[in-house]
C-alpha cells in the first residue's frame, strides 16, 4: 500500500523533518491479515488505522478504490502519480498538521487506470501508455513506478520511500554509540526494518550481500547492501514525544563513518519474514548466529515508517 502525507497545492511529501508531530501517528493493521497472508502477499481485506493525539483514529481500507483520483505526487528528486485517498483522510491529515494535506498511496508497477491518472495529471491523450508506468517518456509524462538510485542499484522499485525499499541497523552499533551519550537512545530513531544482533559494532561497514534464512520453512531470501544510510534530522526526534534534540547527530560525526550504518536493502520481498519468526543470517557462507538473530519488522505491518519518514 505504501502511502505518503504530502501537501495539497503542490504534492510534495511531507516528512517528520518538517512536521515532527508526524512522529505520533500510529499506523496499525490487524495481527490476522499478516498471519494469514501467503509468501510475498498481504491480503487487502480490512483496513489501516491512523491514529494520533487528539484525533479520532482514521480507517484507510487495504483494497484500491475501483475508480480512483489520482494527483501528482513529488518525493525528493522523483515526481509521478499515486492515488488520493479522498477528502477523509485530507481532512484528518490537514486538521491534524496545520496544513492542507493529502494522503496519496502508492501505484507502482501494477499501474491503475492510465487514462484517470494522465488526466489527473494533465498529460494529453497521445502520451497515455498501458503497462507499468502511466507516461515516463522524455516527453514530461509522468511515471506511476518510483526506482531506486541507479548509482547504487539498479532498477529496483522503492515506492514512498526515501531512498530504499528496507533499512538494516546492527544492535551492537546502537550500543557503541549509546555508550558515548549522556542519555542511551532507542533503535526507534533510527527506523530500520531488520535489527542485526550478533554481530561486532559496526562489523556492517563490510557487509555486501546478505542471506536470511526463515527458520519455519527455509526460504532464503539474498539481500543486497548497496549504500549506508546519512543520517538527517528524524533521528534528532523522540518517537514517543516528538520533541527534537541535538543527539545522536553531533556523536555521531566523531565517530565511525558519522552514520549509524543502517544500510539500505535490495533484493527484497514484503511479507517474506514476519515480525517475531525466526531467522539466521550468513555472510560469505558464514552463520552468524543461528537463534534469534532478526527481530523484522515488514512495511505493511509497521506502516509508520514509510507513511511518516
Amino acid at each position: 500500500m505504501a502511502p505518503k502525507v504530502v501537501r495539497e497545492d503542490n504534492g510534495r511529501f511531507i516528512s517528520q523533518r518538517e512536521k515532527e508531530l508526524l512522529a505520533l501517528v500510529d499506523v496499525g493493521l490487524p495481527p490476522e491479515l499478516l498471519a494469514a497472508a501467503p509468501y510475498g502477499a498481504i491480503s487487502t481485506h480490512g483496513s489501516m488505522t491512523l491514529s494520533a493525539p487528539g484525533m479520532e483514529p482514521l480507517q484507510i481500507p487495504l483494497a484500491r478504490k475501483p475508480a480512483c483520483e489520482t494527483r501528482k505526487v513529488t518525493v525528493w528528486e522523483w515526481t509521478g502519480i499515486g492515488m488520493d485517498e479522498g477528502a477523509d483522510a485530507a481532512a484528518w491529515f490537514s486538521r491534524y498538521l496545520g496544513i492542507p494535506s493529502r494522503l496519496v498511496r502508492y501505484l507502482g508497477s501494477s499501474g491503475a487506470n492510465v487514462e484517470t491518472a494522465a488526466a489527473a495529471a494533465g498529460l494529453p491523450q497521445q502520451q497515455q501508455q498501458a503497462g507499468v508506468v502511466c507516461g515516463g517518456g522524455e516527453d514530461g509524462s509522468l511515471e506511476c513506478t518510483r526506482t531506486t538510485d541507479p548509482e547504487f542499484a539498479v532498477n529496483y522499485e522503492t515506492r514512498f520511500t526515501d531512498g530504499y525499499p528496507v533499512l538494516l541497523a546492527n544492535q551492537a552499533a546502537l550500543a557503541d554509540l549509546n555508550s558515548k551519550l549522556v542519555e542511551p537512545l532507542p533503535m526507534n530513531r533510527f527506523r530500520p526494518n531488520i535489527e542485526v544482533a550478533g554481530a561486532d559494532p559496526w562489523a556492517e561497514d563490510g557487509w555486501r550481500v546478505i542471506a536470511v534464512t526463515c527458520f519455519a520453512d527455509g526460504r532464503t531470501l539474498p539481500l543486497t547492501l548497496v549504500k549506508p544510510c546519512s543520517r538527517c534530522k528524524v533521528t534528532t526526534i523522540n518517537q514517543a514525544t516528538a520533541k527534537i534534540g541535538d543527539e545522536p547527530l553531533e556523536t555521531l560525526g566523531t565517530i565511525s563513518t558519522g552514520q549509524l550504518h543502517s544500510s539500505q536493502l535490495a533484493h527484497w520481498k514484503i511479507a517474506a519474514l514476519r515480525v517475531g519468526q525466526g531467522a539466521r543470517l550468513e555472510r560469505d557462507a558464514q552463520v552468524l548466529d543461528s537463534r534469534r538473530l532478526l527481530r523484522v519488522e515488514c512495511r505493511l505491518a509497521h506502516a509508520r515508517y514509510p507513511l511518516c519518514g
